[in-house]
């Protein structure tokens, strides 16, 4: 049986392999090549795997059950894909990693994604809206719990980083992916019943508000930079906007150079 040393052991390796054959020039460095080898890995695969059933097993001890599809997705999506090359050994671990140098943008924990679906209640069937794409590992998680009948729509700041996941996810036919500033993305929410976000704000910007149909659920960390933040739920009603706290966590902040306040 692997653990987690186990599994960092076998993607350090791996991750040497695939830097050694781009440093020769001997294949390209894009993630579909990337991906290729990943995949080709038998021994990589396998480790991932049982990381994985580990992984739902120290989070439902650890904050009680979820939903059955939501642990599927877990155990269902390869987190190895979507962190860098250099962080492969570190895809299992549950906490977040970065995406980027300075800092600005991360892969959340995978414990955070599924606590903002408990609250989101996300479901098959159901229609997301994903403010904070990364590099596509949330919303892959949100396409295999709402399945071929729901669909995702994220949305992504960095141009970079909306290609990247853009074409880490160009075969789940359920997730639409937009190189927008999210905090600017309510007028092409259309009818979608639930909204996350993957990033702190402070306040909640009035445009979502403004933007949420009756009966949608909008979950969002509330909350400055590297300060306690909380887990917001927002539900709009006939008539008003019903608001509970969920705890405390820990994200990374708005990018957006839009005040929030702005309609």
């Amino acid at each position: 049986m692997f653990f987690q040393s186990d599994f960092a052991s076998v993607a350090r390796a791996a991750a040497n392999r695939i830097a050694s054959v781009i440093a020769r020039g001997q294949d390209g460095s894009s993630e579909e090549e990337i991906a290729k080898h990943l995949a080709a890995d038998a021994r990589l695969t396998e480790a991932a795997h049982r990381e994985r059933a580990r992984l739902v097993a120290k989070i439902e001890g650890d904050l009680g059950p979820f939903e059955d599809q939501q642990l599927k997705a877990v155990l269902g999506v390869p987190r190895e894909r979507f962190v860098r090359l250099q962080d492969l050994p570190r895809a299992y671990e549950d906490v977040p990693l970065p995406l980027d140098d300075e800092g600005f943008a991360t892969i959340s924990a995978p414990h955070a994604y599924l606590l903002s679906f408990r609250v989101l209640a996300l479901r098959e069937g159901d229609s997301l809206i994903e403010l904070g794409t990364g590099s596509g590992y949330g919303a892959a998680l949100a396409s295999t719990v709402v399945g071929e009948g729901g669909s995702v729509r994220t949305f992504e700041i960095d141009r970079a980083l909306a290609g990247r996941a853009k074409r880490l996810l160009a075969e789940r036919t359920n997730v639409q992916v937009f190189h927008l500033d999210a905090t600017d993305s309510a007028t092409v929410w259309g009818q979608f019943n639930k909204v996350v976000a993957t990033f702190a704000v402070d306040p909640v910007p009035h445009a979502w508000l403004a933007a949420l149909p009756v009966g949608t659920v909008l979950v969002t960390p509330v909350g400055p930079r590297d300060k306690d933040q909380r887990l917001v739920r927002v539900v709009r009603t006939e008539t008003e906007l019903l608001t509970s706290d969920h705890g405390g966590v820990r994200y990374v902040s708005n990018r957006s150079t839009i005040p929030p306040g702005s309609s």
